[in-house]
């Protein structure tokens, strides 16, 4: 559950001593790396370094008002975490990072930006230091602006999803919809049905050439061979 805690002490508190320990370890060493252009903040329910407004004006792209993300550090049911931007948008970064942790020989659990431990034990200080040393603001915000703009350029050449899908496939105002598909909830005709259907449209077909004036197929048979009828009496007689 995201905590509701509106600053750093009052999220630490909400810890049980154990978890508030390896957090406090950890922020420590954080602050001791990181670029003094960061703030510390709450946001999102987790302790937060984040680039100010006063250095960076657009701030997040998904949340303008609020300031750019730059790593957080959270308390989470099953670990803790460590959320590093970074790693997440420049992948030669990441791969350094996975290289470098499994070298040390400590177990790399990890997802696109999130770094989960149980105990400090657990992190190679020395390739973290490494790491916060490698981002600075000035280098991380060029990062993310080349992150946005290949976002922008993938973004026309996306593959469409099934509600896209569904969409493109409606009528568009002022044409008339198939009549040949069913319409939700309709029952679909079956194959027998179709084929007395059919029947039916060429009996009308049939009944139409008669109307109009032309000899069933039989009549026009006999018409054209009056032997045959001439035979028939002579036979008769």
């Amino acid at each position: 559950m995201r905590s509701k805690a509106k600053t750093v002490d009052e999220y630490l508190a909400e810890l049980a001593p154990d978890r508030r320990a390896a957090l406090q370890t950890l922020r420590q060493e954080l602050r001791r790396h990181l670029d003094p252009l960061l703030e510390e903040v709450m946001q999102y329910g987790m302790i937060s370094y984040v680039i100010p407004h006063r250095v960076y004006p657009p701030g997040y792209h998904c949340q303008p008002a609020d300031p750019l993300p730059f790593l957080s550090l959270a308390s989470q049911k099953n670990n803790l975490a460590l959320y590093v931007m970074a790693i997440a948008i420049d992948r030669q970064l990441s791969a350094w990072l996975d290289q470098a942790w499994k070298a040390t020989g400590h177990r790399l659990d990890r997802g696109a930006s999130c770094i989960r431990f149980r105990s400090p034990d657990q992190i190679p200080w020395n390739v973290l230091a490494e790491l916060l040393t490698k981002l600075d603001v000035p280098s991380y915000l060029q990062m993310y602006e080349q992150g946005l703009k290949r976002s922008a350029k993938t973004r026309g050449t996306k593959p469409k999803t099934t509600v896209q899908k569904k969409r493109a496939a409606r009528p568009r105002r002022g044409t008339t919809a198939r009549t040949d598909t069913p319409s939700p909830g309709q029952p679909r005709e079956t194959k027998p049905a179709k084929a007395a259907q059919r029947g039916k449209d060429r009996g009308t077909q049939r009944g139409k050439a008669a109307g109009r004036g032309r000899q069933p197929a039989a009549v026009a048979k006999a018409a054209a061979s009056p032997l045959r009828g001439s035979a028939r009496r002579s036979g008769r007689g």
